[in-house]
């Protein structure tokens, strides 16, 4: 009889232990799927509603020539976007593929002019301070040219968001002596505390200060960014004072990878 009872205490802790397990793991999932669907189901909306709504202006026969323009154009940003959109959806996937990788010699220089000439209006917009220093004389690297550019470009498009009216953002590019490039981006917006410098480049992780001054993001930039970066050889980091102390990230790329 004590050794049945033994054997019942040991089948309930066996049981509870189970049930713990169980209840942690369903939930956690749970808890992703749930935040996924939300991030996804707000991301879309954004531009899909605008897109409906640009759609019936342009019904409408009587505007003039000119707004149908800037509505075409609207039209065609809110279409990118959504592309954009999937783009990032299907990198995560796409990113752990190294044959997809295809490597050329490229200047490092012009893919940091290019990302910002593409992001000069909204520069303009919030009266950006912007300064890129003269870049040390930097050699041609190895590299996939549309997945470092994504990398430069998310880094180039955060600065800007979360960097408040008449900011500062301060770019350069330097070799250091173990045969390194050294890239970083200095900014004085939201800044980072201690808890997000540990969780930046996790997959879907955004601050609330970055959802508060963003909406719209999904957590998925830097994290993709990060496994271009590591893919390459190199490494990806940021450095942080603390909320509203502005950010500096960093991006290190060997000069000599294969």
């Amino acid at each position: 009889m004590i050794m049945i009872n033994i054997w019942l205490i040991v089948l309930v802790v066996i049981l509870l232990f189970v049930l713990y397990f169980f209840v942690r793991f369903y939930f956690k999932n749970r808890n992703t799927e749930y935040e996924f669907t939300s991030i996804i189901n707000h991301t879309f909306r954004t531009p899909l509603t605008r897109i409906n709504w640009i759609s019936k202006e342009l019904e409408d026969i009587n505007i003039s020539r000119e707004d149908r323009l800037q509505y075409i154009q609207n039209l065609n940003n809110a279409t990118n976007k959504l592309l954009e959109i999937v783009d990032l959806i299907v990198g995560i996937k796409d990113i752990k593929n190294n044959n997809g990788f295809f490597l050329v010699e490229t200047s490092f220089r012009d893919i940091v002019e290019k990302s910002i000439s593409r992001y000069r209006e909204d520069i303009t917009k919030k009266n950006i301070e912007f300064k890129i220093s003269s870049f040390q004389t930097i050699p041609l690297l190895t590299l996939d040219l549309k997945k470092i550019t994504f990398a430069i470009d998310s880094l180039v498009e955060n600065a800007i968001i979360y960097t408040p009216e008449n900011g500062k953002i301060l770019i350069d590019c330097i070799l250091e002596s173990n045969n390194k490039l050294l890239f970083y981006i200095a900014d004085t917006g939201i800044g980072l505390s201690f808890y997000d410098k540990m969780k930046l480049f996790s997959r879907f992780y955004r601050s609330k200060k970055a959802i508060l001054a963003y909406p719209d993001g999904m957590g998925l930039r830097l994290y993709l960014s990060r496994k271009i970066i590591e893919s390459h050889g190199g490494k990806i980091y940021a450095k942080s004072k603390g909320l509203d102390s502005g950010s500096v990230f960093f991006v290190e790329l060997p000069i000599d990878h294969n």
